[in-house]
């Protein structure tokens, strides 16, 4: 009986993301190849800017730093999704586990690792802007 039962739950949730997601893009699909049209013309395949002719080409290349930049802020900014969390279970790691000090040393661990990066990112010069 249990075995059903799981094998229902698991039935249900294929069911549920597979329906409206493949079944909504196939519908889409569909009802574009009935009733869309494409006339491809040099005005539909140029770059919109606010409904003036374009001043350069589209497709610019972006200095490096914009990337590093942007790097840099994801990898430092997602160190909070594991913190927070972290920190909020704290209490029920000190409780759960054999040593009370495994939480804070586990969490020095990441933030140590997290400093090296750091350092070794603004050694390198990555976050100087000139």
């Amino acid at each position: 009986m249990q075995e059903l039962q799981i094998a229902e739950i698991i039935l249900f949730v294929i069911v549920g993301f597979a329906l409206p997601g493949l079944g909504m893009i196939g519908l889409a699909w569909v009802v574009q190849l009935f009733f869309g049209y494409h006339t491809p013309n040099e005005v539909k395949n140029q770059p919109y800017e606010c409904g003036m002719a374009p001043l350069q080409e589209a497709h610019l290349q972006f200095d490096i730093r914009y990337y590093l930049y942007a790097l840099l802020f994801i990898v430092f900014d997602i160190e909070i999704v594991f913190i927070v969390p972290w920190a909020v279970s704290l209490g029920w790691l000190k409780e759960s586990m054999r040593s009370p000090w495994l939480g804070p040393v586990e969490m020095t661990v990441f933030l140590v690792v997290l400093a090296v990066g750091l350092a070794y990112a603004w050694k390198k010069g990555a976050l100087e802007w000139e």
